[in-house]
């Protein structure tokens, strides 16, 4: 017989998977600026009830802002969190079903020139980002424009909410892996010419180098650097942030320039540091649009969670 816990963790799963299951049947004949007011006062209203991550994305912004922001500011960039993640959340399901011209009026992007002549070497990309702004739609707005991709991920809590989760981030274009046993697919499918979209914005179990993020050390995985050093495969850093017109903007760095000297560590350690700090630009310019709650700096045991 299941205990109370297992019952209760069961329940929340299933509640979790329906409302999962209406948003991605209802949220593509929702009208966009409708819907994003919608998620947008959802979030809200997910912050206004106290809980484990609504105390940790406030610590996290005084952590990082407390020298130079006020309380009243940290306490109103955390409520816009929460706002900006229903607000993506929809985006993250509209766009990926949106047609290629609907796509198109709410999509905009840095200058592709340099990306597109790397792609075309065939030797693959390596596309670093983070867990910023509408990040779920970077896939498919490539894939759609000719840019075959591939991106990892771990397995989730609930196999029916995976599946949900699976088929947001597949589809035309785009291969979606399992964390766990993925090197070997992750070489293939980089000399196949495809690119790779690879997050290191967060703590993880995995191969990581304690660097700078947003100015405090901060454990970040290196894979993905380490690979595109050691295979002379191109690297770029992609993030995106919705702007203040509602729009989508994907800012793209030129080719990175990875340092090469011969002492593999030191210019390891120098140009994970330079994809955290271009991923901290993005989220200092717009910090209501990254992941606040997540335990980025676990290692400081001064910040209470």
């Amino acid at each position: 017989m299941k205990s109370f816990r297992e019952l209760t963790r069961a329940a929340r799963h299933t509640l979790l998977y329906r409302l999962l299951g209406a948003a991605f049947a209802l949220v593509p004949k929702i009208p966009r600026s409708f819907g994003l007011r919608l998620f947008g006062m959802l979030g809200t209203i997910a912050f206004m009830v106290p809980h484990g991550d609504k105390r940790r994305t406030i610590d996290h912004l005084r952590f990082i802002f407390g020298s130079s922001w006020t309380e009243a500011k940290i306490r109103r960039t955390a409520r816009g969190v929460y706002r900006s993640l229903g607000m993506n959340a929809f985006d993250a399901i509209k766009l990926r079903a949106a047609s290629d011209a609907g796509l198109e009026g709410i999509v905009r992007t840095d200058d592709q020139a340099d990306l597109r002549a790397a792609y075309a070497e065939g030797r693959g990309i390596i596309a670093i980002t983070g867990h910023v702004g509408c990040f779920e739609m970077l896939l498919h707005y490539f894939s759609r424009h000719g840019i075959t991709c591939f991106a990892i991920g771990r397995s989730m809590f609930d196999a029916r909410i995976e599946a949900l989760v699976r088929g947001l981030r597949s589809g035309p274009g785009i291969i979606y892996l399992n964390r766990d046993g993925s090197g070997r697919d992750i070489i293939r499918y980089l000399r196949q010419g495809m690119m790779f979209g690879a997050l290191i914005d967060q703590h993880i179990r995995a191969e990581a180098l304690q660097v700078s993020f947003l100015g405090k050390p901060a454990f970040t995985v290196s894979g993905p650097v380490k690979t595109a050093m050691r295979l002379k495969i191109p690297a770029f850093v992609i993030t995106t942030a919705r702007q203040p017109d509602s729009t989508q903007y994907i800012y793209i760095s030129k080719r990175l320039d990875l340092a090469d000297t011969g002492d593999f560590e030191k210019d390891l350690y120098h140009n994970v540091q330079m994809a955290n700090d271009r991923i901290g630009a993005t989220i200092m310019k717009f910090p209501e649009q990254w992941v606040w709650m997540h335990r980025r700096w676990r290692e400081h045991e001064d910040i209470p969670h």
